[in-house]
């Protein structure tokens, strides 16, 4: 195989080798000890495994909790179309098993878990599992509801697992790849330099180790890799990758890594072929993903005071029109629920809300507020579940998006929203392309936001007070967060700026400066440098009377 149909899916490669190379190292002080990073443990740490069932009448062979919350389900019979050829290399390995997220193809059904209580896990698209233990607490058999389906018992046991020291503790999460860049020779196109694209939809997204020997590589395009791992040298750091838990006595998919500060994996593979003279050099920068903090399981939520009193002085929303008419309705203080009452050859909808941190018994691995979107036929369109920090505003969230059938999943994202200590939201990553904002505040209002990678815009205001807390994101903002208004509606995404905004400047584009003319129940914009640009409506409302 030349090097130029090794690299012919460049970006997937890369971060394939580099997934198999952060098993490797994790750093080195100058007298070659290893260092282990300062990181808390995963948080599903204490009831991760894999549970592998015995009754061969069972249609899985396993059922694998990750320590960050994902989950395998692997099919009775299912191998890697790639198990039958020796790898000459993780770079040359070309991917199968494709699935998204809570589907299943090619025998692997892949997704993320909550559990219920100490043994019961929901697997989101998937069903329920329970855990069977005798006496001394060792898991005998597993319960497997799938979703729509019946109960069915086997007998399982956990397979085993690789010591627990430091070195593999740190390693065995799921991460996400956030850089990298590969370079090489090959005959066909010479030296070559590709930065990782972290639009590519051959990119790689997620890497799961485990401490069972399972590693999976998640794509941008829902494709799914599975493959083994285990330590080759652990006190020079190297590790080795495999389609078929086959060992071969080479130097073949050995790999390199370097833990760093904020939970973070360097990784590198090298790789020469003696006989073409062909060769490639691969680097990937990988984060943590969902790190638990040390006082993850005592964020205590304030519920003496509403989510709605909290945000809103003034008066509450009633009807919003920007980019759809919802009405809103509260019930004690929390926003319930959002119904669609605009043209009537649009599709209807409705959004709940729960609030389930308001529940004691809830499990500290479940979501604080969770909100879903049903069509008018009932079916789901989309689930956000949120994760909110010690003043009550959204932290962390996870959506799904559903098909017209509203079970099979669409597209799912994660979000990140951080606040400063009065309530302004200052970051958000929406999860999406170029939806990333870091928010500047003076005085109580927004006078700049970054758009990673894009532009700068800045604003300014009036001495007028925004007494009813009015924010629009998109609309004034420019921010495309779509969906997540909701949670600003609900009192879950940090407070409004104290004054009306009156001008909004995109740095070193002219055309992209606007004014903003507020009125009893709408606002205006028009062009900031067009004499004949009319005043137009960009949104209206109205209140709770």
């Amino acid at each position: 195989m030349t090097m130029m149909k090794m690299k012919k899916n460049v970006l997937w490669l890369l971060l394939t080798v580099l997934a198999v190379a952060s098993l490797t190292s994790c750093g080195s002080d100058g007298d070659g000890s290893v260092v282990i990073p300062p990181s808390n443990p995963p948080k599903f740490e204490s009831v991760s495994g894999k549970y592998e069932i015995s009754d061969n009448t069972s249609p899985y062979e396993s059922v694998e909790l990750g320590a960050s919350g994902d989950y395998v389900v692997t099919k009775r019979g299912y191998t890697s179309s790639q198990a039958s050829a020796k790898a000459k290399g993780m770079l040359s390995l070309e991917r199968e098993a494709s699935l998204t997220r809570a589907a299943t193809d090619g025998g692997i059904i892949y997704g993320t878990y909550t559990q219920i209580d100490g043994n019961t896990f929901n697997l989101e698209g998937f069903g329920v599992i329970e855990l069977i233990t005798n006496g001394g607490g060792t898991v005998t058999g597993i319960s497997i509801t799938p979703s729509g389906g019946n109960e069915m018992t086997f007998s399982a046991s956990k397979a085993q697992e690789m010591g627990s020291d430091e070195l593999t503790e740190a390693l065995c999460r799921t991460w996400k790849v956030i850089g990298g860049v590969e370079k090489g020779y090959d005959h066909y196109d010479g030296e070559y330099e590709y930065p990782f694209d972290a639009n590519d939809p051959d990119a790689l997204k997620e890497i799961m180790f485990t401490k069972s020997g399972t590693f999976l590589n998640l794509y941008n395009d829902n494709t799914i890799e599975a493959l083994f791992w285990k330590w080759e040298d652990q006190g020079k750091m190297l590790l080795r990758g495999s389609w078929d838990n086959i060992w071969y006595n080479d130097d073949d998919g050995n790999f390199t890594i370097q833990f760093s500060a904020g939970n973070r994996l360097t990784i590198r593979e090298y790789y020469v072929d003696n006989e073409s003279g062909e060769w490639y050099d691969n680097t990937i920068e990988l984060e943590e993903k969902n790190p638990a903090s040390a006082d993850d399981d005592e964020v205590v939520i304030p519920t003496g005071e509403s989510p709605l009193e909290k945000v809103f002085s003034g008066n509450l929303v009633d009807i919003v029109d920007d980019h759809g008419r919802d009405q809103f309705i509260y019930q004690n203080g929390f926003l319930t629920q959002v119904k669609y009452v605009g043209d009537s050859y649009e599709q209807s909808y409705v959004i709940n809300f729960e609030y389930l941190y308001l529940n004691s018994s809830k499990p500290a691995t479940e979501p604080d507020v969770r909100y879903t979107k049903t069509r008018e036929d009932g079916t789901t369109s989309y689930v956000y579940d949120i994760w909110l920090d010690e003043a009550g505003f959204a932290k962390d969230i996870k959506s799904t998006h559903y098909e017209k059938d509203g079970t099979t999943v669409s597209f799912d994202f994660e979000s990140s929203c951080r606040y400063d200590s009065d309530g302004h939201l200052v970051y958000m990553n929406e999860g999406r392309e170029e939806r990333e904002y870091n928010l500047t505040w003076t005085g109580g209002d927004i006078t700049s936001i970054e758009t990673v990678g894009r532009h700068t815009t800045n604003y300014s205001y009036n001495e007028s007070l925004n007494e009813n807390n009015l924010m629009f994101f998109y609309d004034m903002f420019d921010m495309d967060i779509e969906e997540l208004k909701y949670l600003y509606w609900a009192g879950l995404m940090g407070v409004a700026p104290k004054h009306t905004l009156i001008h909004s400047e995109e740095i070193g584009y002219e055309e992209g400066a606007y004014e903003y003319q507020w009125e009893a129940n709408r606002i205006l914009s028009k062009r900031s440098y067009e004499d004949d640009d009319a005043w137009e409506e960009i949104v209206n409302f109205t209140f709770v009377e």
